[in-house]
């Protein structure tokens, strides 16, 4: 067994969903190890979903990888660590792709996406099955990159130890500071009249682990989007913050949005969802 099959081999991919979920989760970690070997971790921190599911055990998937910078740097490249990428794919024959994305707008965030044939990824990964022939040869497999280059102050940064495809380090933000991030995207992310259901079940994630938050970088994180926090929010303020964000979420297309991510079994756990349910356990909510 190589080593794609190896890491293959610990998910479950009897249908397509999850055939699909288990390729993006196996690119997404080969990333990490191919930017491990440059110097991508002295100057960037792992964050968001997809460095919770995969170093601390949430158990939906995710669909990018999410980054910030230690120290702000407008001169940041994607590119620089492009090469290196695509370089270890290679080496495991894997056909991929790396582009950095132009925005529109100037924004603080640096954005990269990588491609491959979702086809091509079928016949490598489960070459021994014909699962292959469902897929079209225009299908693209994508998986988004993105960096914050000038990220609030208040972060906090810890190395956790991967052991595969082999040995490597990561340099992630702490749980309390990634806790901080999520409540900041229940707090500011547009949704318009459609909520990230991601972001609530992340949220019940972190309260279930008992993870404080981390007050500076969600003040920071804050100000910068124009909230006015004065001399900083006090742990109260930010409680009747969340609970009026509560109170105003349609919970129906929450679900909706975190469908794809998630088994059927834990699919029913948000069945319950409400208003009154987020607001009961904020009450449990602690800041570091």
């Amino acid at each position: 067994m190589n080593i794609l099959e190896e890491m293959i081999s610990r998910y479950e991919t009897s249908t397509e969903t999850e055939r699909d979920h288990a390729i993006r989760e196996v690119l997404q970690e080969l990333t990490l190890y191919s930017l491990s070997k440059t110097d991508f971790f002295n100057r960037a921190s792992f964050m968001g979903g997809t460095a919770l599911r995969i170093l601390h055990g949430l158990d939906r998937f995710s669909e990018g990888l999410d980054f910030i910078l230690k120290t702000a740097d407008p001169e940041f490249s994607i590119e620089t660590y492009i090469p290196e990428i695509e370089r270890q794919m290679n080496v495991y024959g894997l056909d991929i792709s790396v582009e950095p994305t132009t925005k529109k707008t100037e924004s603080n965030i640096k954005e990269g996406v990588l491609k491959s044939s979702t086809r091509n990824l079928y016949l490598k990964f489960f070459s021994d099955k014909p699962y292959f022939k469902d897929i079209y040869g225009t299908q693209l497999t994508k998986i988004k990159l993105e960096i914050d280059i000038s990220p609030a102050k208040g972060a906090r940064s810890e190395n956790v130890f991967r052991t595969s495809p082999y040995g490597y380090r990561v340099t992630a933000c702490d749980m309390p500071t990634m806790f901080s991030g999520k409540l900041h995207a229940i707090l500011c992310r547009p949704w318009s009249n459609r909520f990230k259901g991601r972001d609530l079940y992340d949220y019940l994630f972190y309260l279930d682990r008992k993870t404080p938050y981390n007050i500076e970088f969600l003040n920071n994180k804050l100000s910068m989007s124009g909230i006015d926090v004065g001399n900083g929010l006090s742990h109260r303020d930010i409680v009747a913050m969340l609970n009026d964000r509560f109170r105003e979420i349609d919970y129906d297309t929450a679900k909706q949005d975190v469908v794809p991510f998630l088994n059927p079994e834990a699919l029913k756990s948000t069945e319950i969802w409400c208003p009154e349910m987020f607001i009961q356990l904020t009450s449990e909510l602690r800041e570091k």
